[in-house]
């Protein structure tokens, strides 16, 4: 099987990431039911017992599910987040202790963890969950060498160091969660709003450009190749309106970008490593 990415769900219903490289796979988030997630993994050729891991980014529901929990013990898949997500998990999610009893739930420290051919860094992002929120840098291969995937999905704004971890990724998975217009016309509560367009809440469209723009800039000419727009707001954004936001990727000479939008019920972009 050549490696791929695909993502099986994208929203604030529940998120799930694959990436695959041949000889390794793992999931970035299941905050789907387990029901779901094989009915996806089967979609793209892929059995639950070819999991590797499962990589939490953080503690929100859509991001990991009791009924995930379950699935990963049934099929003894290793779990990997901070250690205080993990114990914010054991408090709050049903079945998740049993994971961490049965030496499933396990921390990332800092230092690059190694999984089949793939190496992975975390990075912190700015979000307002319980514990700690995580980016993820994937490297197939060496990390000098190997071809990389960097994603963040929940993130009020793009820190320095957040977006250093972007440059030269030939895959970016970024949230564009927003449009600002249709978020302060949303008739939601103000309270909200103001939580999802603050510094620790979600990525606009138009700050998912700017940040996007600065890592390309910053990239190696035609190191990016492809960009994925992650976790879109079923209410106060669309497809049309994210990807318009980064017509600019399309304007750069030396640059040849796929740019495509991830969907809460879709499966897919599968993207080719």
């Amino acid at each position: 099987m050549a490696g791929f990415l695909c993502s099986l769900a994208s929203g604030s219903l529940g998120n799930a990431l694959l990436v695959a490289t041949g000889r390794t796979a793992v999931l970035v988030d299941a905050g789907l039911s387990a029901r779901r997630l094989r009915a996806s993994l089967r979609t793209v050729g892929v059995a639950p017992e070819d999991i590797e891991a499962v990589l939490v980014t953080h503690t929100h529901r859509d991001h990991f599910s009791s009924s995930v929990a379950a699935f990963c013990l049934a099929h003894r898949i290793p779990v990997y987040s901070t250690r205080d997500n993990l114990s914010h998990l054991a408090y709050g999610l049903g079945g998740f202790a049993d994971l961490l009893g049965a030496g499933l739930a396990q921390p990332v420290d800092g230092r690059p963890l190694a999984l089949g051919d793939l190496s992975i860094e975390t990075f912190d992002v700015p979000h307002d969950s319980d514990g700690q929120c995580l980016g993820f840098r994937m490297t197939v291969g060496s990390l000098r060498r190997g071809r990389a995937v960097a994603l963040a999905t929940d993130l009020g704004h793009v820190p320095s160091d957040a977006l250093a971890s972007f440059v030269d990724a030939s895959v970016l998975v970024m949230e564009s969660n927003h449009d600002p217009e249709m978020l302060r016309s949303s008739g939601r509560p103000e309270d909200l709003i103001r939580r999802i367009a603050g510094p620790r809440g979600h990525l606009s469209n138009d700050a998912a450009a700017e940040a996007l723009a600065e890592v390309v800039g910053r990239s190696h000419p035609g190191r990016v190749k492809h960009v994925v727009l992650a976790h879109l707001s079923r209410d106060c954004n669309t497809p049309r309106l994210a990807l318009a936001a980064q017509a600019h990727l399309a304007r750069r000479p030396k640059e040849s970008i796929h740019l495509s939008a991830a969907t809460q019920y879709d499966v897919g972009p599968r993207i080719e490593l």
